[in-house]
């Protein structure tokens, strides 16, 4: 029995064998119901959202159960009272467990969707602003005692860029 604050939620062999591959490839080394929390806020802060998949789910083997915290148990609930219909028609689910596995394998490919829209960067690909906060640095040196910090350059610099990017795509766009 949990505790004050927690929850318990069954949970298939296929979807638990899906949160840890998301856990692995996400977040290593976390803690299963860690990473629901985070994606639970993932998506209510609209980094993106579940949208409904072609899914075929094994639904064999027993359920195991995975200890929640209690938010995380509303939130669910909530998108059971929200899309529970969708599901049922899509998915031909009739209780709140099937819903689950089917709503948390649909976030799992959400998850993996998104991270399309996402620029994977690596340090080294940052040479060439370091050669511009050198260079920013040298010109200001006479004119400040205290230049920027290079953190304060980069997210200036590269809001600058941003700012760019937007003002050409208007203009193309028109």
């Amino acid at each position: 029995m949990p505790g004050r604050g927690y929850s318990t939620l069954g949970l298939k062999p296929d979807v638990l064998s899906r949160l840890t591959h998301v856990t692995d490839v996400f977040y290593p080394g976390m803690f299963f119901p860690s990473t629901l929390i985070i994606l639970m806020n993932e998506v209510k802060m609209k980094r993106y959202t579940v949208e409904m998949h072609r899914i075929k789910m094994d639904m064999t083997g027993r359920y195991n159960t995975l200890t929640i915290r209690s938010d995380v148990k509303e939130w669910l609930d909530s998108s059971y009272e929200k899309y529970g219909e969708e599901y049922e028609q899509e998915y031909r689910i009739k209780c709140f467990s099937h819903f689950i596995t089917y709503f948390l394998s649909n976030l799992f490919e959400s998850k993996f969707n998104s991270q399309g829209n996402v620029i994977k960067l690596q340090e080294s690909d940052f040479k060439w602003l370091q050669d511009e906060y050198r260079i920013y640095r040298n010109k200001d040196r006479n004119n400040r005692k205290n230049p920027a910090s290079f953190d304060r350059f980069a997210d200036a610099y590269v809001n600058e860029i941003l700012c760019k990017m937007r003002m050409a795509k208007e203009i193309l766009s028109t």
